[in-house]
């Protein structure tokens, strides 16, 4: 992404203030362009204050604002004013729709009719990651000294992704009552939470196998190597680069 914002002192995450500053001045500087069908300034500071209202996740929030702004931008600019006969929706949704072609090739657990798409697929990638790739990782790893990490991360696929009693974790089942309950700010909230938990759990892995890379020790480094590339293509293809938990 070219716009330029910075990261808070813990380089965890964006910061807010600036972000939204920025967003707000180069909104006001295309629509005076290019007309304020395409560049809505008060369309961006409506779904700011929705989003503060419903306490969402502003990070992943603001991600998504940047992507749908830069693609606006990329349109009009390479295409002239052709970009004004499209609605800030139509672009929103195509680029949602693309989102969602990189994760269908992955396995979907349809765990209830009303469940975000994405996440959905999301869990089918974790799960598969869990079974097929992490316990072989895991096992790379221990004798590194990493045991406490390890099992933490243990912990957090138990929740996530292995089944308690029934078909479904308790990760599920949680979003799964939560959508049950027909609340429509609430499920976008759990819906944002899934996608946030398992942006964490995905990412930590990263950490403990970039950590096992740099550690001395016997090691499969290209089976290691391996694991990581696989890791690294959910990380993308779901977007979850930005989400930190350590």
């Amino acid at each position: 992404m070219s716009l330029p914002f910075r990261k808070s002192k813990d380089n965890k995450s964006i910061d807010i203030d600036a972000v939204v500053k920025k967003l707000k001045s180069l909104y006001g500087r295309y629509a005076e362009q290019y007309g304020p069908k395409l560049f809505n300034l008060r369309g961006f500071e409506d779904r700011y204050r929705d989003a503060l209202i419903n306490k969402l996740n502003l990070n992943a929030f603001l991600h998504a604002e940047i992507t749908v702004f830069e693609e606006l931008k990329k349109k009009v600019e390479n295409n002239g004013n052709s970009g004004q006969s499209q609605s800030y929706s139509e672009i929103a949704d195509k680029i949602i729709e693309e989102n969602l072609e990189r994760v269908r090739k992955y396995r979907c657990i349809d765990f209830h009719p009303e469940a975000e798409e994405e996440i959905k697929y999301l869990m089918g990638a974790v799960t598969d990651f869990y079974y097929e790739v992490w316990n072989k990782g895991a096992g790379l790893l221990k004798p590194l000294g990493f045991s406490d990490f390890l099992q933490k991360l243990e912990n957090d696929f138990s929740y996530y992704v292995v089944p308690t009693r029934g078909s479904y974790s308790r990760a599920t089942e949680d979003y799964m009552l939560v959508l049950s309950r027909k609340n429509p700010k609430d499920n976008e909230r759990a819906s944002v939470n899934c996608i946030k938990y398992g942006g964490i759990l995905l990412n930590n892995c990263l950490k403990a196998i970039n950590d096992g890379l740099n550690a001395t020790g016997n090691l499969s480094l290209n089976e290691l190597k391996g694991y990581k590339d696989i890791l690294v293509r959910i990380i993308d293809d779901f977007r979850l680069i930005d989400i930190r938990g350590y």
